[in-house]
């Protein structure tokens, strides 16, 4: 348990490191995914069982959790002793998580043991709030002190990721039609832009070699502010996401680069195939 005697609670969209989630006692809350009548846990299946199963024409989809499963987890924390909870979902606009973590707030004893937070993120940015928040319980002096220095993070950093085919992500409601058929029919790799829970098409390219071009470009824009931070992740592409991370290496002394794991099964439905996605942020 920490000094401060904070618990924290994430959805499975984070993807974290097992030995951490053991390591820092965190509780994660499972989204599930749906496979024609069979329901299964985020986790339960890899990336590539999923595309198989949309390959085959068999419907995949995903649904947030129930609040119970919030309450559970966060009344196990308090129960262990920890004083207050924080809970981290990922972005409203993608998924209603954030709503079931709130309403399972309400059905508490005290809510007012629990503060939840919308990361306004996904994925790997997703995961390194997470981090950011632990570093803060451990080094801040106070629940406030805490809260204010996670809201400074989160609100400094920005996702960009590529997809294969924007149709996916137009039938599951995360972008418009008109975006996603003007990318399909122009058969490009389009590059989005997930800043502070808003998702745009940002930019059209022709080759995946191009894709890696712009990623370093807008590296370089913020590197040259100052430090910063890349965290990458993928849904099948390990080859391009460490491409990128080594040519991030090879170009910048001041930028700090990781590839930390493949996308979480339940946002690997929604961004497809060959989906790359970079999270960037100065510190």
């Amino acid at each position: 348990m920490n000094k401060n005697k904070i618990g924290v609670v994430v959805d499975s969209t984070f993807k974290m490191n097992a030995s951490f989630i053991q390591e820092k006692d965190i509780r994660v809350v499972y989204l599930d995914i749906l496979v024609g009548d069979k329901t299964y846990k985020d986790g339960e299946l890899t990336n590539d069982e999923i595309y198989a199963f949309m390959d085959k024409n068999i419907k995949v989809t995903t649904s947030q959790p129930a609040p119970n499963r919030f309450m559970n987890a966060y009344q196990s924390l308090l129960d262990d002793g920890y004083e207050h909870v924080i809970c981290l979902t990922v972005s409203e606009s993608l998924s209603g998580t954030f709503n079931s973590a709130n309403l399972a707030k309400g059905m508490l004893e005290d809510p007012s043991k629990v503060t939840v937070f919308d990361t306004k993120s996904a994925i790997c940015g997703a995961e390194f709030l997470a981090e950011a928040l632990i570093q803060h319980i451990e080094s801040e002096d106070s629940l406030e002190a805490i809260l204010q220095a996670f809201l400074k993070t989160r609100d400094t950093g920005l996702l960009i990721f590529t997809v294969d085919d924007l149709m996916l992500l137009v039938r599951s409601g995360r972008l418009s039609k008109i975006q996603g058929m003007i990318g399909n029919l122009l058969k490009v790799k389009p590059i989005l832009r997930f800043d502070q829970g808003k998702l745009d098409v940002e930019h059209k390219v022709r080759t995946s070699e191009n894709v890696l071009k712009y990623l370093v470009s807008e590296v370089a824009k913020l590197a040259d502010k100052a430090k910063t931070v890349v965290r990458v992740s993928y849904t099948t592409t390990s080859d391009m996401a460490d491409k990128f991370a080594m040519e991030i290496k090879e170009k910048f002394d001041n930028v700090q680069v990781k590839v930390v794991d493949r996308i979480s099964a339940v946002i690997a439905v929604h961004v497809g195939k060959a989906g790359l996605g970079i999270y960037l942020t100065n510190i």
